[in-house]
């Protein structure tokens, strides 16, 4: 399969990784553990508590990144799914806290409401969205919702939408310490969203999970690679010793298949013209098992190789172990995925047997 990109989103993937090596430090993302992170797990009720960079979140606004990936009808650059993807990698690479994926996610859901105005203030940046994955009866946790101006609600009759202040939200905890909420109140009816839309937005928002854990394990491994060349035992770098050296070549092996399952994955979403079939399926499961089977190897192969330095909270490696393992649950565990590919290979055969 070709996955060749064009300048376009080269360009914004570049300039999104090029914000966030200059903005989310080890010292910013320190910063933000003090507000909302091991032993601080009592605040982060609000923006200024919240484990949220804003200060990239503003920087990327300021770029038109989130209005950029908008649909195109909402002034977007029609990048796709695979642009998305793409970014939301340099985002995990950096561990950005920043609610980049409910915002892409919220403005189509929007626009396919008719909502057009909420819709554009969403893509360009003035005002926060949060996407619930889960029926608000009679709670659900939600990504974001602490700092959101509104929760949106996809549902199987349509699309409910919830101002931040109608809401009720108790702060969680993510093993990643992430901005989550437990969210309950009262939605207002729901407006028509077409299915195929609210089924694409559920496979989107798999890719964006897959996407990231893709950025993580990426830059755990770098990382990781770069401990074993400089930390010596027995007058020798660790990485030169045959097990270490194994170890982090199959970490290797296992980025390359999150990165090519992932591609895989977006480029289906893209080519499925808004109707995903039974082969969008299948890559998206695909996708979503190597994230989660990978991520999980890759987190504790750098653990391992960083040895008690691994789980130190003053160094950085103890944050990628726990943005992977949250990438592992968010997607629901490699067994679940399995499961979901088993049906579609079980009702309609091997979707890619005639695949070029």
């Amino acid at each position: 399969m070709d996955f060749h990109i064009d300048d376009s989103t080269r360009e914004l993937a570049a300039l999104v990784k090029d914000m966030g090596q200059q903005l989310v430090t080890d010292d910013s993302l320190r910063e933000l553990d003090a507000r909302f992170g091991p032993g601080n797990e009592t605040g982060g009720t609000d923006r200024s508590t919240a484990r949220f960079h804003a200060r990239y979140w503003d920087e990327l606004v300021r770029a038109g990144v989130p209005a950029a990936l908008a649909p195109e009808s909402l002034g977007g650059a029609g990048l796709g799914v695979v642009g998305e993807a793409l970014v939301l990698r340099e985002l995990g690479r950096v561990l950005a806290p920043v609610p980049l994926s409910p915002a892409i996610r919220s403005a189509s859901l929007l626009e396919a409401a008719g909502l057009t105005e909420r819709a554009t203030a969403v893509a360009e940046g003035r005002e926060i969205a949060a996407v619930a994955d889960g029926n608000l009866r009679p709670a659900a946790e939600v990504d974001w919702a602490p700092i959101a101006d509104v929760v949106v609600v996809p549902t199987e009759n349509g699309l409910q939408v919830a101002e931040r202040a109608s809401m009720t939200v108790e702060r969680t905890v993510p093993v990643d310490f992430s901005c989550a909420g437990l969210v309950s109140g009262e939605l207002g009816d729901a407006r028509p969203v077409p299915a195929q839309t609210l089924e694409l937005d559920a496979l989107r928002r798999r890719v964006h999970l897959s996407a990231y854990q893709w950025g993580v394990i990426e830059a755990a491994l770098e990382r990781t690679a770069a401990y074993a060349s400089t930390r010596h035992q027995f007058g020798r770098p660790i990485g030169s010793f045959q097990a270490v050296a194994a170890r982090l070549a199959d970490a290797s092996i296992d980025v390359d298949a999150v990165r090519l399952s992932t591609l895989r994955a977006a480029y289906e979403l893209d080519a499925c013209s808004g109707e995903p079939g039974p082969t969008a399926h299948a890559a998206v499961a695909s996708a979503h098992f190597w994230a989660c089977d990978a991520g999980h190897r890759l987190a504790h192969t750098a653990v391992h190789v960083h040895g008690g330095v691994g789980l130190d909270r003053s160094e950085p490696a103890h944050r990628y172990f726990l943005a992977a393992k949250a990438g592992e649950f968010r997607l629901g565990g490699a067994t679940r995925q399995l499961l979901d590919l088993g049906e579609v290979l079980a009702e309609h055969g091997d979707p890619w047997e005639y695949s070029a």
